[in-house]
């Protein structure tokens, strides 16, 4: 009777350990479904990416007033600006076949273009009597730098090496959650 209870208690204990063993493998090879809400919130993680910088350096002449030495004040400024460009990866679709998965990226646009007030350089300055201010000038200044800049900075080609390499970092960041054959398309 006692080899009776030692071998079923053994063979108890061998099915218990085996089915302990197996859920611990099988929860380890377990991987997540790739849907297109898993991968559209995988981007969204990223939301707004950055892919491409410039730092522009140019030169702006400003002039306002008509009447010299009385209303007319000018200067040429040089300014140094920061240009950020990418795509905000919230608002990208996924679209899933079982060939193919499909991204459909929002457009790159231009994140941020801020002038470095540290970098402002003031040559060729002419002062008026009836139309003097330091503060507002520097404010004239930065408005007149960020539209020259927004005028001649060859921001489409910058939006399109930012596209590039936004298209680059998806890739990089969806190959390895796709565990099957799929081609990965980026629209």
């Amino acid at each position: 009777m006692k080899d009776l209870i030692l071998i079923v208690v053994a063979l108890a204990l061998s099915f218990l350990f085996g089915f302990v063993v197996n859920r611990h493998f099988a929860s380890k090879n377990k991987t997540p479904e790739v849907t297109s809400s898993f991968l559209e919130s995988r981007l969204a993680d990223c939301s707004e990416l950055t892919t491409c910088q410039l730092e522009y350096v140019d030169l702006v002449k400003y002039s306002q007033g008509s009447i010299p030495l009385m209303t007319k004040k000018s200067f040429s400024m040089i300014y140094q600006a920061n240009i950020r460009a990418g795509v905000d990866l919230s608002l990208a679709k996924v679209t899933l076949t079982p060939s193919s998965i499909r991204i459909k990226l929002p457009q790159t646009e231009i994140q941020s273009i801020t002038v470095n007030t540290d970098s402002l350089r003031f040559y060729d300055e002419h002062f008026a009597l009836f139309n003097w201010s330091d503060k507002e000038d520097i404010a004239l200044a930065i408005k007149a730098a960020r539209e020259d800049v927004e005028k001649n900075a060859d921001l489409e080609r910058l939006k399109a090496q930012a596209r590039r390499q936004a298209e680059a970092v998806i890739l990089q960041l969806i190959k390895p959650t796709v565990k099957d054959d799929r081609q990965v398309i980026i629209e």
